[in-house]
């Protein structure tokens, strides 16, 4: 069952929506005010869809771009999160967008019965699991982050004044990038 983007979503289903942990959910919370899902009585989280996409702008930031929370900070005292939730709605377009819809999904394997026992699902082999996920090199990793930066830099309303001193710092750092 598809839930419509106006619904209620579990810390569950939020965490695996952006790719974090509940934990980290929970993190965020106590370090920003702005995320605030409802409680109920049992204690349970339930995120709104301007919480989702706060979220989300938060894990653009954080994990993809290495934005610590003092920093996610100052950007969301700027306009209250609007930015960050504009960052998250993108980032939940290109989540969706890249998600199997319901038709092209395979469906489940069928579980197996073996002569001695209950029905086992059929697991994957060793192989098929990767141990860990192939490192980019620091130089690449460096490059990236670094152009991210700038690109977030650009999108600030307040860096007009400072684009020609960060343009000329930018440059800088891309001749050294170069030359390591």
């Amino acid at each position: 069952m598809v839930k419509s983007a106006e619904a209620f979503r579990s810390i569950g289903e939020v965490a695996r929506l952006i790719g974090v942990a509940p934990h980290v959910l929970r993190y965020w919370e106590a370090q920003f005010p702005q995320l605030s899902p409802v409680k109920r009585a049992d204690g349970r989280r339930y995120y709104r869809p301007d919480d989702v996409r706060l979220a989300a702008g938060l894990c653009v930031v954080m994990r993809d771009e290495g934005m610590t929370a003092r920093g996610a900070t100052r950007l969301m005292a700027d306009d209250k999160g609007a930015a960050l939730r504009a960052r998250g709605a993108d980032r939940l377009a290109e989540l969706l967008a890249a998600a199997p819809t319901q038709s092209s999904r395979k469906p489940a394997p069928a579980k197996q019965r073996s002569a001695d026992g209950p029905a086992k699902s059929p697991r994957r082999e060793a192989t098929d699991l990767p141990l860990f996920p192939q490192a980019k090199p620091p130089k690449a990793v460096l490059s990236e982050r670094f152009a991210a930066a700038h690109d977030g830099l650009r999108r600030l309303p307040n860096a007009a004044r400072h684009r020609a001193a960060l343009t000329d710092l930018a440059q800088q750092l891309r001749a050294r990038l170069k030359a390591a």
